[in-house]
């Protein structure tokens, strides 16, 4: 049998054919880890790529999941058997660098609970560097990363706090966050993980930043995730 994974890397996958097949074969490269992709029922070829791929790949897995990133990701831990969670979108890198960094930094602080890796945006446009400045500064003062930066949780601490609130179609990292906090040790790493721009471009990159900013306000002042996944997807 083979030894347990120290790390159990956790993909939530929605139609990312384009995405997905670069972004496993990088991972499965990593040591000491399991790769779980969580599938919310993708139509474009996604789930045929990781049937044939889990032949290839003895620590790749993959399910699948009721549609939504909250849902996959607790269905994707359910079945990890790392030490450590790290849930990791599907337009987003993370370098052997940056994961060699998180694996020797929980290993030299065995009283972190969680945290999340560095932002970076995966384009060369200096309007991204503003963006990078941004999320630096908001994790600095208030301790609140986001999905696209990796949030990562020691197994058994996830499962404390009871995983990411499954009726949060939106948001769900932020909730998670704010409970994650709450624990000794948590910490946002310096090693980088790059995540994709196409968003950004796509929908033009004042429209989209001010898109986020907005829904993250009104979070806060206590309108509910499922409003707010109305107004985002419309």
């Amino acid at each position: 049998m083979d030894a347990e994974p120290f790390v159990s890397i956790v993909i939530p996958t929605l139609n990312e054919a384009d995405n997905a097949p670069t972004l496993v074969r990088s991972l499965v490269l990593l040591p000491e880890a399991e790769i779980i992709v969580a599938d919310g029922g993708s139509t474009d070829g996604t789930r045929e790529w990781l049937q044939q791929a889990v032949q290839q790949h003895t620590h790749l897995h993959w399910l699948a999941a009721p549609r939504g990133r909250a849902r996959q990701m607790n269905a994707g831990a359910k079945i990890a058997r790392g030490r450590w969670l790290i849930f990791l979108h599907a337009d987003t890198t993370l370098p052997l660098a940056s994961y060699q960094a998180f694996t020797a930094f929980v290993r030299k602080h065995p009283e972190s609970c969680g945290g999340a890796f560095t932002f970076r945006v995966a384009h060369d446009r200096l309007v991204y560097r503003y963006l990078e400045w941004y999320v630096a500064q908001r994790c600095r003062l208030l301790k609140m990363p986001f999905g696209d930066q990796a949030i990562y949780a020691r197994r058994e601490d996830f499962w404390r706090l009871g995983g990411y609130r499954e009726d949060f179609p939106l948001m769900e990292d932020m909730e998670f966050v704010e409970r994650l906090n709450k624990l000794h040790g948590f910490c946002v790493i310096d090693a980088p993980v790059f995540t994709s721009a196409r968003r950004f471009e796509k929908e033009g990159y004042l429209k989209r930043t001010l898109g986020n900013i907005g829904l993250q306000m009104l979070y806060k002042i206590g309108v509910h995730p499922s409003r707010l996944a109305a107004l985002y997807y419309h």
